[in-house]
């Protein structure tokens, strides 16, 4: 069944293409982006890009878990995390900025944390998308590389809901900077080890693997490459 409805989506995608309105993007798109991202970032772009594109549909997905593209059945999924597989095709937008944060309560309570290895003592809360959440690897301008597992008081598969046990001192986190750039512009969080960087992730647009893309998805991606924040 899942070969027959491949194989018949392959038709769709070449008959949409040889059709005499193949330039003018229409149909149905089913759309994956992360949650915290998606409701901030990609939700407020739909209505222009419906406007813009009438006889387009979206079907979108606000999950933070990395879905199967192909077997999902999505045309487009927002990223952000480490360069994809080859399997599927990928533009990298921006680089995501993640940075390690503590309430300044949590610090007067419990020290400041000056070196990586620290951590170990230190509770942490933890936005785990995949098992390398459980590992957080830093490395300093010195080339030294250090790398810390992480033993979570909470776990959890969406940064915003971390938001409250941060603010409240429970403990400290690895977060996206778009998720904490108010709390720390207000000094409701500092950043903790700003000498040390941590592994790069990017915010990416990936479309599966397909000979023929149809026009409605080309669309979406200059639509989203144009639009997006540089968020960094």
């Amino acid at each position: 069944m899942e070969r027959a409805q491949h194989i018949v989506r392959e038709f769709e995608l070449i008959e949409a293409q040889t059709s005499a309105h193949a330039r003018t993007p229409k149909g149905l798109l089913r759309v994956s982006a992360p949650m915290s991202f998606g409701l901030k970032y990609v939700a407020p772009l739909m209505p222009e890009f419906l406007d813009r594109y009438p006889d387009v549909n979206l079907d979108v997905s606000f999950d933070d878990a990395v879905v199967d593209v192909v077997g999902g059945g999505f045309d487009v999924a927002i990223r952000i995390a480490e360069p994809e597989d080859s399997s599927l095709r990928a533009r990298n937008l921006c680089v995501i900025r993640r940075i390690l944060v503590a309430s300044p309560s949590y610090l007067a309570q419990y020290g400041a944390i000056r070196h990586p290895q620290e951590i170990e003592t230190h509770a942490c809360l933890c936005y785990e998308t995949h098992p390398a959440s459980l590992s957080w690897r830093f490395q300093h301008a010195s080339g030294e590389e250090c790398n810390v597992a992480i033993d979570s008081r909470i776990r959890t598969n969406n940064a915003e809901s971390l938001m409250p046990a941060l603010l409240a001192g429970v403990g400290i986190a690895l977060q996206p900077e778009f998720i904490v750039a108010d709390a720390l512009e207000h000094g409701d969080l500092v950043e903790v080890l700003p000498d040390w960087k941590i592994g790069q992730v990017y915010l990416s647009v990936v479309t599966p693997s397909q000979p023929i893309r149809p026009t409605c998805v080309a669309a979406l991606l200059d639509y989203l490459s144009e639009s997006l924040p540089s968020v960094s």
